[in-house]
């Protein structure tokens, strides 16, 4: 997930998480490489508590690997070095083409391999891993990103909190920069159900005080997202109709919706690269715009009550004009932006398709009138645009 685009609308009414409405039914040729083995295994040591492994919860950690054996595999390094005493891994590779699949099953032959034999996105990729961990009888599942580097105590730190409330459904650790261990990156969000947007803050007093004082609002990345069986009973997997992006937004907001908690731990550190869409466009491909872009209006449709006459709505057309008009010159991104704004608004989900076109119309009103429609709503709301 990314909350960069999701911008800085906090605030607003509490509301009755009893009477939310999120909950779903979703039961959702290559060269030879020379690779260093990395042993991942389940062990069976008593634990730092002293309690024997086999009485500790099974964790199943779920690694979606796609094109990019090198960040999958020091993130299987990471982990070998894992203190929690009950564990096992699970790499969900998507199709990938660049033989990375090959190379993690020789670095790693003790960690179980799933072959997609299509690119499922982030949300199918790792539903394939969360049934087969449901299926082995996991008490719960730790989402990790395959660019993640996680600290040896974080698993069973993270295990610790979830144990001690049973009604803790989602549990996160925060982020640091990985080039930057000592920079703080990101903590937790949480969502305004009037403005059906995000606030995310990477200062720990922020977010111990939204922690505290609006729970059942918080929204954890997932990124390192450690996840209950008996939450993934009640609300399912991850919706795939949002392929990549936002989807733990709303992974979030169902969990609230059941009756569980999302809490994320400020002294548990997980290292991450986050992209920067809006402050370097250039650096991510076109799909990440085309996501951030349709995922968003995918999840408001999801909620109740009018969804496009609203500020909020304004506000998000007028951050996708403004990320139009930074990058004019690089015209596949445009095009991308454009399309999710036009599949959003359409309802539809899944993948991009690259040579999939939106309108021409709406092309000429939205790629070149760009600058146009900007200064039309900033002068409609010229204090802080339509956020205001």
């Amino acid at each position: 997930m990314t909350l960069a685009a999701a911008g800085d609308a906090a605030g607003g009414s509490r509301e009755n998480p009893a009477a939310s409405p999120f909950i779903a039914n979703q039961s959702i040729a290559t060269p030879a490489i020379a690779t260093q083995a990395i042993a991942i295994q389940v062990t069976t040591t008593p634990s730092a508590s002293g309690q024997p492994a086999a009485d500790q919860p099974l964790v199943a950690v779920v690694v979606l690997n796609w094109n990019d054996a090198e960040a999958t595999l020091r993130c299987l390094r990471s982990l070998a070095g894992t203190s929690y005493p009950r564990w096992r891994v699970i790499v969900v590779d998507n199709a990938s083409i660049d033989g990375s699949a090959q190379r993690v099953a020789a670095a790693a032959p003790d960690a179980l391999l799933i072959r997609n034999p299509v690119n499922l996105g982030f949300t199918g990729g790792v539903n394939a891993g969360i049934s087969r961990a449901l299926q082995d009888g996991a008490d719960y599942v730790w989402l990790l990103n395959s660019d993640a580097v996680v600290p040896p105590d974080a698993l069973a730190r993270l295990v610790a909190a979830a144990e001690a409330d049973q009604r803790i459904g989602l549990v996160s650790p925060v982020f640091h920069a990985a080039d930057r261990p000592d920079v703080p990156e990101h903590c937790l969000a949480i969502f305004d159900p009037q403005a059906r947007f995000a606030s995310q803050t990477a200062d720990p007093a922020q977010a111990a005080v939204w922690q505290r004082t609006c729970p059942h609002r918080v929204l954890l990345l997932g990124t390192a997202l450690l996840v209950r069986r008996d939450l993934l009973r009640a609300i399912g997997p991850l919706d795939p109709q949002f392929f990549a992006y936002v989807e733990d937004v709303d992974f979030s907001l169902r969990c609230h919706a059941a009756g569980f908690k999302a809490v994320a731990l400020p002294d548990v550190v997980v290292l991450h690269t986050f992209k920067q869409p809006v402050e370097a466009p250039a650096t991510v491909a076109p799909y990440v715009h085309y996501f951030m872009s349709r995922n968003y209006p995918l999840l408001w449709r999801k909620l109740p009550g009018p969804v496009w006459w609203r500020k909020s709505s304004l506000w998000f057309l007028r951050q996708r004009l403004a990320q139009i008009v930074r990058m004019r010159d690089q015209p596949r991104a445009v095009e991308a932006v454009i399309a999710g704004l036009w599949d959003g608004v359409r309802g539809r989900g899944g993948a991009y398709d690259p040579d999939r076109r939106p309108p021409a119309l709406l092309r000429l009103l939205l790629g070149r009138g760009a600058p146009f429609w900007l200064a039309l709503l900033d002068r409609r709301w010229p204090s802080r645009g339509v956020a205001g």
